[in-house]
């Protein structure tokens, strides 16, 4: 036994090199893999393992990360070497070995992330037991107030998996996996955790480009649609365009324009917001009211001012005034959209006269013309929203009712379902709502309702669509600012994607938690590899090999890089897979005449069965 030749059990080598955190170990008196220790069999090289190196009275653990032997063993593989003696070189056994990193340190069994020492060469490795595991994790330090349960811990059944809240939230954190590796169901049981009465004044938003987590929070959640058509009762999405920066707003109504004709745009809107500024119940100083102050002004009453500056005609080429202004065949409406209309110009140089000073927008009044008529764009020009200003730029709501419905409600969760979005401004708007969110509470620093007394966790999925590298959309500005300033100021990041390549690098390089589920592209591993904190990156060549549901974790949300069984949510998403293969075991087909219900609800930009036709079976 190796008890009575000096070395424990657990004993499988000792360390050949160190590299910083890296040690390199070579296997000893092992005639096989498979190891009894305390009656539980263990494992010697599994990728992720853990393993402990003691060093009198501290212990170090370290994770698995390559395993290898030399090109050849010295004896043949039918006669096992013989047991080394503790202070034996043991080269005869010593042509298998394993890279291993290390990630903390145990002092009188109290566990803490980091090493205080290295091990030199000679010293002993061990396997790690379920009493070491019950070290590790049980770390008497922590809250258990400030920790949410998502599954077991892979290397042992019995552990619970808990995730620290506050760096998770704080810290930022990036979850990654291929399609159907169980992201939307890691993200469920987040979501189910933060609902549950273990939390009633959290705050989360959730950016749910598929619709998919409405049917996860129940209840528990403030649910905002967009779209034509949104369930009965339900919040639809509004968002005020006069409360994005003018760059943005020219972006998404007018598109690009002459530097001079941006210029006296700016100008003029800047006027409009200054005049009806004086309508707010508190209104700002006039002279720190920019084109970019989120100020109510009437985006129809600037359309027809500019549509009457096209379109006007004189009967004098000079001077035209007011007095020389032809007379007007339709005055117009800007409420209905209908453009005033005047003499046509002549050929030649005869009167009407065109007006001297037009600028150069035909085209972009028509693509203005068009966003306002246009219903996909309802959830920011609808003249009947309160946040709508009339003519003179008057609301009958301001923008903390918005802010109580996106994250002041009772509920503490929001999901802002925008899959009804036109995909040519989901980023505009996103960015908006975001910008908006953040903005307020930066100002709120010091009240009640500020981030830093009550923090908010932005869950942003399909992170991809919004932060594309070299990306410069208003969504991937504000995000950007949110990883890098959000801690300060108590906004916390989770980004979901199943393509980290696609993501700025450097906004994944913010997250303090990395959770990597199965992942098989090569690309997105060394994104992921790249992303990861210490020098834990070779963990990575484990995820394709990750069971669904399986996750790898490191980072500061979970003091050790552990893999991790999360379990079921209660209530699948949305976009779980489809229920195959019950669903081609029914007897019968559907009936065609649902394909007319189906064509309805595409033209009219709806999902909803609440349209489809009731069909009678023949008895």
């Amino acid at each position: 036994m190796l008890e009575s030749r000096g070395l424990l059990s657990t004993f499988i080598g000792r360390v050949a090199s160190v590299r910083g955190g890296v040690v390199r170990v070579r296997l000893q008196g092992l005639p096989t893999t498979l190891v009894m220790v305390a009656g539980e069999s263990y494992r010697v090289g599994q990728i992720g393992a853990f393993l402990r190196i003691p060093l009198g009275y501290t212990h170090l653990y370290a994770v698995c990360t390559q395993v290898g032997a030399d090109a050849a063993p010295p004896l043949p593989a039918e006669f096992p070497a013989p047991l080394p003696a503790p202070d034996e070189d043991a080269a005869n056994d010593s042509y298998r070995w394993m890279t291993v990193t290390l990630f903390g340190e145990a002092i009188g069994g109290h566990f803490d992330r980091g090493v205080g020492q290295y091990p030199t060469v000679g010293d002993e490795v061990h396997l790690v037991t379920s009493r070491d595991l019950e070290v590790i994790y049980g770390d008497p330090d922590s809250r258990e107030d400030d920790a949410i349960v998502v599954g077991r811990i892979a290397s042992s059944a019995g552990l619970p998996a808990r995730l620290q809240l506050s760096n998770l939230v704080s810290r930022h954190s990036c979850v990654v996996g291929s399609t159907g590796a169980g992201k939307s169901n890691f993200v469920a049981v987040v979501l189910e955790e933060l609902c549950s009465e273990s939390f009633p004044t959290a705050r989360t938003l959730v950016i749910d480009p598929h619709g998919e987590y409405a049917s996860v929070v129940g209840d528990r959640a403030t649910v905002i649609y967009t779209g034509a058509t949104v369930p009965t009762d339900a919040k639809r999405l509004r968002v005020p365009y006069w409360a994005l920066p003018f760059d943005e707003l020219l972006a998404l109504t007018m598109g690009e324009m002459q530097p001079h004709a941006t210029e006296t745009l700016r100008d003029r809107i800047a006027d409009m917001k200054r005049k009806a500024a004086r309508h707010l119940a508190d209104p700002p100083p006039q002279e720190a009211i920019t084109a970019d102050t989120p100020v109510p002004f009437s985006i129809r009453q600037l359309w027809f001012d500019l549509e009457h500056d096209q379109r006007v005609t004189y009967e004098k080429s000079e001077p035209q005034n007011d007095e020389t202004k032809c007379k007007p065949e339709d005055v117009g409406d800007p409420n209905t959209l209908r453009p005033p209309t005047y003499p046509p110009i002549s050929l030649g140089s005869k009167a009407p006269y065109l007006a001297k000073r037009r600028l150069p927008i035909g085209r972009q009044l028509d693509l203005l013309h068009s966003r306002l008529r246009d219903g996909r764009f309802a959830f920011m020009f609808d003249p009947d929203d309160p946040l709508h200003p009339d003519l003179e730029g008057k609301v009958t709501a301001d923008l903390d009712a918005l802010l109580v419905e996106w994250i002041g409600s009772q509920q503490p969760v929001t999901v802002l379902d925008v899959s009804g979005l036109p995909p040519e401004v989901l980023g505009t708007v996103v960015g908006t709502m975001l910008r908006l969110i953040y903005d307020a509470l930066f100002w709120a620093m010091e009240l009640p309702v500020g981030g830093r007394q009550q923090p908010l966790l932005v869950v942003l999925d399909e992170a991809h669509r919004f932060l594309p590298q070299d990306g410069d959309t208003p969504a991937h500005t504000v995000v950007s600012r949110i990883a890098k300033e959000g801690r300060k100021y108590g906004v916390g990041l989770m980004v979901v994607t199943q393509r980290p390549s696609d993501v700025d690098l450097a906004i994944l390089s913010q997250c303090g938690t990395m959770i990597a589920l199965r992942v098989t592209n090569g690309k997105d591993r060394s994104a992921v590899s790249s992303a990861i904190p210490d020098d834990l990156g070779d963990l990575t060549e484990l995820l394709p090999a990750l069971r669904t549901g399986e996750m790898l974790v490191l980072g500061d949300a979970l003091q050790i890089p552990s893999r991790i069984r999360v379990r079921k949510a209660r209530s699948k998403p949305v976009g779980e897979d489809a229920a195959l293969p019950d669903a081609w075991r029914g007897e019968d087909r559907p009936e065609p005449a649902l394909y007319a219900a189906a064509v309805k609800n595409w033209r009219s930009q709806s999902t909803s069965a609440a349209g489809a036709p009731q069909l009678q079976k023949d008895p």
